[in-house]
């Protein structure tokens, strides 16, 4: 479950109406049943009046409100309990105001229902006959309700690490371990935003690896994967920790590097194609040559601008040979240059 649909009003107030209308429900049914004690009518009667406000009205009510709603219930119950000397078994409905306050309100709300049960149901034994109360059946409810909320808090904070973990899979590379393009748009977002706030350039490295069909089909799809891992660790280890790499297509990488002019980007593309010569000595891998496309802007733009651009860039590079770093400039005039 997600932290909005947890503060989301309408799903907290319709969880909290079916969390009323059950103990509602449950009072009405066994008032019916045969040779059932006898119930109190206060506590359905509240359980149905919540229940049919929360359904209505419980939407739109203050935020503030929702936290009394667990600490209500358990009162409810505890009152119930407390017109029913004998030793039943509807200590059991406490579990929903724990497992609905645990759930909505984590660590923090998981003791302080419990507190709530605790004084409530105490509270409650003491007002009954001494034949009918012993320290068990304070200790059988305390023991459940805290296994429930302590099961609640260990199975939400695993979702939780889970959506981290499918999260960060949507935005990563699985093969290199870079950002994919998602990653790289929504981190370029914020260091385009810090750009243009501190009035700093901002420059994009364009690289695509030459011949790369011809390694695939030479070598092999695996020996196209080492080079393209290869060449990912070779822009981590010549990048810097502000700078944001990504992979956005079969060979095609992108890095972004904050606080760097154009001659500065050069200088990055350089010591990528010079590493990459020096690791091409690896026999198990063949070698390979990238070519580079790059541009920087001094009032940075948005990240689809600086692509393009960084784009038109690496194509020239392409025709111009290959094995090359192209630049993006505007002198007067918008123009790719050697």
């Amino acid at each position: 479950m997600s932290k909005f649909e947890r503060t989301d009003r309408r799903f907290m107030a319709y969880t909290a109406a079916a969390m009323w209308g059950a103990a509602w429900l449950d009072g009405l049914l066994e008032g019916l049943l045969p040779n059932d004690p006898p119930f109190a009518l206060v506590p359905v009667i509240a359980a149905f009046v919540m229940f049919c406000l929360l359904l209505t009205v419980g939407r739109r009510l203050p935020r503030r409100v929702f936290p009394a709603l667990g600490p209500l219930g358990v009162a409810a119950i505890a009152y119930a309990l407390s017109q029913s000397p004998g030793a039943g078994d509807g200590a059991v409905l406490y579990t929903m105001p724990v497992l609905w306050t645990t759930f909505f309100y984590g660590r923090t709300g998981a003791v302080g229902i419990l507190g709530c049960v605790a004084l409530a149901h105490a509270a409650m034994l003491l007002v009954l006959p001494a034949s009918s109360v012993y320290p068990g059946r304070w200790l059988d409810v305390m023991v459940s309700v805290t296994a429930s909320a302590v099961v609640v808090l260990a199975l939400e904070n695993r979702n939780q690490a889970l959506l981290a973990r499918l999260s960060a899979e949507a935005r990563t590379d699985p093969l290199t371990g870079l950002l994919n393009r998602r990653g790289l748009e929504e981190r370029a977002a914020v260091q385009i935003a810090h750009g243009r706030r501190d009035n700093r350039p901002i420059a994009l490295a364009g690289f695509d690896l030459d011949h790369f069909k011809c390694i695939n089909d030479r070598w092999g799809h695996e020996t196209g994967d080492r080079v393209l891992v290869r060449l990912a660790r070779l822009l981590v280890h010549e990048g810097r920790d502000i700078d944001t790499i990504a992979r956005v297509g079969g060979e095609e990488f992108v890095v972004l590097l904050p606080n760097t002019d154009l001659a500065g980007a050069r200088a990055f593309t350089d010591r990528v194609r010079a590493g990459l010569a020096i690791e091409s000595a690896d026999a198990a891998v063949p070698a390979v040559r990238v070519s580079a496309g790059i541009v920087s802007s001094s009032f940075p733009e948005d990240l689809s601008t600086l692509l393009q651009r960084a784009d038109s860039a690496l194509y020239a590079a392409k025709r111009a040979g290959r094995d090359r770093t192209m630049s993006w400039v505007t002198d007067g005039e918008q123009r790719v240059a050697a």
